[in-house]
This record gives structure tokens, sequence and C-alpha cells, in this order.
């Protein structure tokens, strides 16, 4: 009986092996494009708070200059750069080297009034596609249509999420820090780090940033916190398994968050 379980369990993952590859493909294109996307301002305000604590401070003009007030989004390109280097290298997936195709692909038909990503009215699409007001200039951001700046900001993500993928597996190669880094137990990071982190943040914070604004009180208001923590936890999680990666097995903390065969 348990041969026959195992010889259907067996055939079942065969039948669905496929599924592997496009699976894959897509959680990194979403990953490299909407992921960094969304993520990039929330972890430049988590940054921002870090360095009030150290006497460094940022403006709001200076985070909007950073995200989209020049023309190649260097918060979203080296956010981007780093997941693409860090998870190329743990994970290994041929498929990172491929995200930036389907942005390009579709800001070149958004050019012709056909966007395969985002959504817009046919006539801003077909305005664009005879304006082409694609002017950059720094200090001016010259794209005068929100969906375009989506697209290239989507398009840039991607081919630096890719880059980052192809330096990890030809120039940049670290084989102690990735095979660090594949030795990690996730579920007691999450566990022990990241949830905590978010939890605790929530309880602190909360009381104060409701007082200051009321408008976060809504559900939506609470929902958009409640992202920003999120996302601010993630990249926290991230940052300590990084940290784990470099220090190694050399100290009892980082041992606890390691398999013992890796």
């Amino acid at each position: 009986m348990t041969g026959e379980c195992m010889e259907y369990l067996g055939a079942a993952h065969r039948r669905y092996a496929w599924l592997r590859v496009p699976v894959t493909f897509l959680i990194h294109q979403s990953l490299g494009t909407w992921g960094v996307f969304l993520a990039a301002p929330w972890v430049l305000v988590f940054l921002g708070e870090v360095g009030r604590h150290f006497g460094l401070k940022t403006y709001i003009a200076q985070t909007q200059w950073v995200l989209y007030g020049t023309p190649f989004f260097p918060a979203h390109v080296v956010l981007a750069l780093v997941i693409g280097w860090i998870l190329s290298g743990t994970l290994g997936h041929r498929s990172m080297l491929w995200v930036w195709i389907l942005p390009l692909v579709s800001l070149c038909t958004s050019c012709m009034g056909f966007p395969l990503i985002g959504i817009s009215s046919p006539a801003a699409c077909m305005s664009l596609a005879f304006s082409f007001k694609l002017v950059y200039s720094w200090g001016y951001f010259g794209v005068h249509f929100l969906q375009q700046v989506v697209r290239i900001a989507l398009l840039y993500s991607a081919t630096a999420y890719s880059l980052g993928a192809l330096l990890a597996r030809r120039a940049v190669r670290v084989p102690r820090f990735f095979e660090t880094m594949r030795s990690l137990r996730y579920a007691r990071l999450i566990l022990v780090v990241g949830l905590p982190w978010l939890c605790l943040r929530f309880l602190l914070t909360w009381p104060s940033v409701s007082s200051r604004y009321p408008q976060l009180r809504s559900s939506p208001g609470l929902s958009i916190y409640l992202r920003a923590l999120f996302v601010a936890s993630v990249f926290v999680t991230f940052v300590f398994a990084i940290a784990i990666g470099l220090a190694g097995r050399r100290f009892a903390v980082t041992r606890f968050f390691l398999n013992p065969s890796g």
C-alpha cells in the first residue's frame, strides 16, 4: 500500500513538474517589477526613520527625487539589483535572467496604444502613441502620464533584477555567502525576526501615528499602514538574513538560524 502511494505521488509530481518553470518565472516577474515598485517607497521611508535615530535628516522632497525625480529611478534600480543578485546566487533560477522581456514588450506596445501592463483609457493610450512625450532631464521628469511612468519604472526594475541575477552567475560570485544563504531556516527567520518586529512596531507606533494622522483610523488607512509595516518587516528580515550570510557559523545566534547540515 505504501509503495503504491509513493508511486502515485511520484507520477503526480512528474505530471505537474512542467508547471515549475512558468510558475517560478511569474513569481520572479512579479517580484522584480511590481514587488520592487511598491516596496521602494516604504523602504526609503523606513531607512529615513532609521537615519533620524543617528542624526541624519531626510525630507519628503529628497525621497521623491530619489524615487521619481530623476530619469533613472535610482531607488528602484538599486533595490532590484541587490535583490536579484542575492536571490539568484541563493536559488539559482535561470528564469530570473529574462524578467525584463515582458516590461520591454509592454512599453513598446504602449507606444502603439496597446499596453500590456497597467490600466488606462484607450484615449490616453492613443494620446501616448502619437505624442511620445518621453523627454528626460535632471530635476524634471518629462513623462506626462502616470501609466507611462509606471511602465518605465517596471522596465528599469526588471532590467536591474535580471542584471543582478547575471552578476551572481557570472561576475560577482561569492560561493560561501550564497551557500550560507541556502542553509537559512526561513521559518525561524519569519517567526523570530519578521513577525515579532511587525507586531512590536505596530504596538509601539500605532497610538502616536493614529493620533497624528486621523485618516489612518479608517479601514483603508489601516490597510495602507499595515502594508507599509509588512514591507518594512520583510526588509528587516531580509537584511537580517544577509547579516547571517555574511557572519556564517561563527556565532551561536547565527547558527540558530542555519541548518546543521548546511
